[in-house]
């Protein structure tokens, strides 16, 4: 009994153990393999690019400044006198012609102490007069004539010159001609009582007053010319090669919008230490122009030949640019002749080179890109 029963454990066991075989291989036959996922397909990126031309191409260099008077002058005071108005009111702003008084000092003392050196010179002249008719007769008309013309109110003439060295010593001897250079000396120093314009102009600084007394050495005032400016303005030295005298420059004043044409009047030979800049001066004219105003403009600079003028933001690091090579992106050097505000001239880049205009995040040297010709 004992043994049966052994004998039926031991076949089921078998039976239920292959069994379990034949189902596994039955089922695994049964199962599909998982669908397979396609593979991505990555789209190329596309920029703007620019098919550069080599050929001339012209920079302008930028200038800005403000205005200064052309002519200025400082008014000092040479002699002493109380202060008048000249032909028109001493105060700042008023205009005056060439040639007109701007200032006035009380001149009467001097003027008659000068009449009376004059009256001396033809008292003493016409005290000699019978020693020269006696001395030298061929000469006592010419004197005799000086004595008659000669009037105390007015400029002196000349003195009869000379003919021979006793003529001279003997006038020297009665010191006529010392008497003679004291009253030019005198005459030189009455003009000095009047300030006179020296060109068409403005006072645009009063120090004094109507009634003031002036002293020798005092300030009068500022007189400056009308309708003549000069922007003094700086420049790179790379710049100052494509600069000359006499070049024309176009500026505008931010506050009114007109535009007012300029010539390059002197180049400066110093390099300021601090910008590395050369100053620059240019002849401004023009209605509405005044002193102090801020104008801004350019030159239009030399020319260079067979270059490319690329927009300025195409540069990276200052010197490098993307170009398209065989549609993979490459990363080139470039030879920067000029920059300007906006533009920068470069050779070296062969007809037909493909500049990249955008510069799009995650761009890497090797890249595929496709193009649009801009």
């Amino acid at each position: 009994m004992n043994t049966s029963w052994r004998r039926v454990v031991i076949l089921l066991t078998a039976l239920l153990f292959f069994g379990g075989i034949i189902g596994f291989q039955i089922l695994s036959r049964q199962k599909s393999d998982p669908p397979r996922k396609s593979p991505i397909t990555r789209s190329l990126l596309t920029v703007r690019a620019l098919s550069v031309t080599n050929g001339s191409a012209s920079m302008p260099i930028p200038l800005q400044g403000r205005l200064v008077a052309f002519d200025r002058v400082d008014l000092f005071a040479e002699v002493n006198g109380q202060a008048m108005e000249g032909a028109h009111a001493l105060k700042e702003g008023v205009r005056f012609q060439k040639g007109e008084v701007l200032v006035q000092l009380d001149d009467r003392e001097a003027r008659l102490a000068l009449m009376g050196q004059r009256a001396a010179l033809l008292t003493l002249v016409a005290q000699v007069l019978p020693d020269i008719k006696i001395e030298f007769p061929d000469r006592f008309p010419a004197w005799q004539t000086y004595v008659e013309q000669l009037d105390p109110e007015k400029r002196i003439a000349d003195l009869p010159t000379s003919t021979t060295t006793r003529e001279k010593l003997f006038l020297a001897g009665r010191g006529i001609q010392s008497q003679f250079y004291s009253i030019r000396s005198a005459e030189e120093r009455l003009t000095k009582y009047r300030l006179i314009a020296p060109f068409d102009g403005m006072l645009t600084a009063v120090d004094i007053q109507r009634g003031t007394l002036v002293r020798p050495g005092q300030r009068i005032g500022q007189f400056l010319r009308s309708g003549a400016y000069e922007l003094e303005s700086s420049t790179s030295i790379g710049d100052l090669a494509f600069i000359r005298i006499g070049q024309k420059v176009s500026l505008v004043s931010e506050d009114n919008g007109k535009v007012y044409s300029g010539l390059v009047r002197r180049i400066g030979d110093q390099v300021e230490a601090s910008t590395q800049m050369v100053p620059i001066f240019i002849e401004v004219g023009g209605q509405g122009l005044r002193e102090g105003m801020f104008l801004s403009g350019e030159i239009q600079g030399g020319i260079s030949e067979q270059v490319v003028a690329l927009p300025k933001e195409l540069l990276m690091n200052g010197r490098e640019i993307w170009r398209i090579q065989d549609s993979s992106l490459v990363k080139v050097q470039v030879h920067i002749i000029r920059t300007g505000r906006t533009l920068a001239i470069v050779d070296g880049l062969e007809d037909g080179t493909l500049v990249v205009r955008d510069h799009k995040q995650g761009m890497v040297e090797g890249q595929k890109v496709n193009w649009i010709i801009d």
